[in-house]
């Protein structure tokens, strides 16, 4: 795991040249060493944190051995030992035992098709110096993060906004399309971000782009509502077998590594799989981190973890988080976010890796991924439920008049969401509630629709945006980007997979992960994001849909012993921080900021429509507060990452 930057030109004459002090902006990613690689039209610069041939030998950017690749890599082929045999059996030779020498010998053999031999985290860039194309490419999940700014001159690249904005000639303006998204979202969905002109590469994309196709576009290789269907290999087996066999195995795979590897364990059914399979893979016992608050509140999940921990034979770590510590801290960890993630969750994600660190281990298993993949969220599953409903049902017209009024949808919402009404009653309310979604344009897929922070914004914008705001399309722009057409009944399912993928997941969940770990030089690993567990899973929804089963159905089933009894019968809890304690805290704290900030002086908000939002917030509306928090964030961004540049 390491950051990654490069500059390459069309005319062969940089704009300017990378330094050191270029490269050291991302040392938190890699601490161990750094280097750059200088050629005409290209400039490829790396921070290492080595993980696989901890000697020099693994020194980026590394060249292959005829001299011609030249590659500035970030992530881990976790599949890199039978990739390497592979490969050796059709005559290549091997000089070190990195896999980064594995990715240039792929690369050297099979082109750019290489990626979909891959099983792991990646962004990279490889430079042909023959034919002077640079090609680029990310994992299919996107775990690793890769920024890019490209004009008539230059494409320029970096693992973060901090390593990219200050190798550009000018700081881009802000993205006003972006920063609506932002608040609906509480993140900016990929491929774009809150910088004119600045974009991601996005997950499951390659990018080949030379002097002569300078015009070059993204080319997706993989794509989790179309996978490939293994029929052959899963038609004679039972399904709970095949997913416990694969999880297992991606577990095995994200162990590789030559220095310690601990575990997050928060006591529930993810985190418990990967230290259940990660304990039986080790001589030793495997370190595993779990959080807390003072107190010890209902939702402390230490005492569930601690439990658990004994029973699988684990070493346990113990983080309390203080109020007063998240409210003091908010400002650095906006700046190590790199991009605004308004989860509230986000300091308890830093906190994990950062006592990891402290004890000398250099990489970190977790559990993301696991709602995604085996349907951990209702709210997810109520958007199925409320697509197939209205796919199969077009005479319901009159009923989506009724439900898309503002007091149907605030009943339908207090249903959905009182906890002493019976599950089957709240689960459609929750499909009525997305149905009658007031401001989803026709023509696509319901999403998003029954999550409370994403409706609520379409209120409470219009009273703080100022004149720089007006040009966005506010009820149609956050829509923009989850509108992939509509789908038959039965493929309702994968492409509502699909649309968690492509936005929550890699732009809130798996890159606040990925910054918060990067920051104190802590490789995240996350073994439910594997391929090929991904793809079997999936295979198996054709015949067996799962989604209607109850939450994590297979997943659960799967783990019969494997963990006890009592955590497969838990129903997800989620990371549960002290959220209105917190967020209270950082709008008292701050609030005046974003008054009297940036934001308002550029007449992106208006400072009357702020005042009397924060009012609101300090008055213990939530949906007010988590708005005015998302706000601060911003301003925070703003003043911590892009202007400080």
């Amino acid at each position: 795991m390491c950051g990654i930057v490069g500059i390459f030109t069309k005319n062969g004459e940089a704009v300017r040249s990378i330094t050191t002090a270029d490269l050291l902006r991302l040392g938190h990613r890699g601490p161990d060493d750094h280097g750059l690689f200088v050629d005409a039209n290209i400039q490829l610069g790396h921070t290492r944190l080595a993980i696989i041939d901890l000697t020099e030998s693994g020194h980026q950017p590394m060249a292959d051995s005829t001299g011609r690749y030249v590659v500035t890599y970030n992530g881990e082929i976790y599949n890199y030992i039978e990739l390497r045999a592979e490969l050796e059996s059709s005559g290549e030779k091997f000089y070190t035992r990195s896999d980064t020498e594995v990715l240039l010998a792929a690369y050297r053999v099979w082109g750019r098709n290489c990626v979909s031999k891959f099983r792991g985290m990646f962004a990279f860039a490889l430079w042909d110096r023959l034919k002077q194309v640079l090609f680029l490419a990310r994992d299919r999940c996107g775990e690793k993060p890769l920024f890019i700014f490209q004009d008539d001159e230059q494409l320029v690249f970096a693992s973060e906004l901090k390593g990219l904005v200050p190798l550009l000639s000018r700081r881009p303006a802000l993205n006003a399309d972006a920063v609506d998204m932002y608040l609906h979202f509480q993140y900016v969905p990929e491929p774009i971000t809150l910088l004119s002109g600045v974009t991601k590469l996005p997950a499951a994309h390659t990018l080949e782009i030379s002097v002569a196709d300078w015009e070059a576009t993204p080319k997706r290789y993989w794509d989790v509502e179309h996978v490939s269907r293994e029929a052959s290999l899963l038609r004679d087996r039972p399904p709970i077998a095949i997913i416990r066999e694969t999880l297992e195995e991606s577990v095995a795979l994200t162990l590789r590594a030559d220095v310690p590897v601990a575990v997050a364990l928060s006591g529930g059914i993810d985190s418990g799989a990967i230290a259940a399979f990660a304990q039986k893979r080790s001589r030793e016992p495997v370190h595993a981190f779990s959080i807390g608050y003072p107190g010890r509140p209902s939702f402390d999940e230490r005492e569930k973890a601690r439990i658990l921990a004994v029973s699988l034979g684990l070493i346990m770590h113990e983080v309390e988080l203080p109020t007063d510590q998240f409210v003091s801290f908010f400002p650095d960890l906006v700046r190590l976010m790199d991009e605004p993630i308004a989860d509230p969750a986000a300091f308890g994600h830093y906190a994990v890796p950062k006592a990891v660190a402290e004890q000398g281990i250099k990489v970190l298993l977790t559990g993301i991924g696991g709602d995604e993949v085996f349907w951990g969220y209702d709210w997810v599953t109520n958007c199925v439920s409320a697509n197939q409903f209205l796919i199969s049902r077009p005479f319901m017209a009159r009923l989506i008049f009724w439900a898309r009024h503002p007091v149907a949808q605030r009943r339908l919402a207090q249903i959905s969401q009182h906890p002493r009404i019976p599950s089957t009653v709240r689960r459609w309310a929750g499909v009525f509630r997305a149905i009658g979604d007031p401001n989803a344009p026709a023509g696509q897929l319901r999403f998003y629709s029954t999550e409370g922070g994403f409706s609520a914004a379409f209120s409470l914008k219009d009273a703080i945006y100022g004149p720089a705001m007006r040009q966005v399309d506010v009820v149609a722009n956050p829509f923009r980007l989850t509108d992939i057409g509509v789908r038959a009944v039965d493929a309702v399912p994968a492409a509502i997979i699909r649309l968690l993928f492509d936005t929550w997941m890699v732009s809130n969940a798996v890159a606040l992960g990925d910054r918060v770990s990067m920051s104190v030089g802590v490789e995240a690993r996350l073994p439910f994001l594997d391929s090929i567990l991904i793809e079997r899973v999936m295979a198996l929804r054709d015949s067996r849909p799962d989604h209607v089963l109850g939450q994590k159905a297979l997943l659960r089933r799967s783990l019969r012993g494997v963990l006890p009894d009592n955590v497969l019968a838990r129903r997800k809890a989620g990371f549960q921080p002290p959220v209105k304690e917190w967020l209270l805290g950082v709008v008292s704290e701050y609030g005046q900021t974003l008054v009297d900030g940036e934001l308002t002086s550029q007449r992106f908000f208006d400072r009357n429509g702020v005042q009397k939002l924060l009012s609101g917030a300090m008055g213990g509306n939530w949906q007010q507060l988590f708005f005015a928090y998302k706000l601060v964030l911003l301003e925070f961004w703003y003043q911590k990452v892009v202007l400080s540049c």
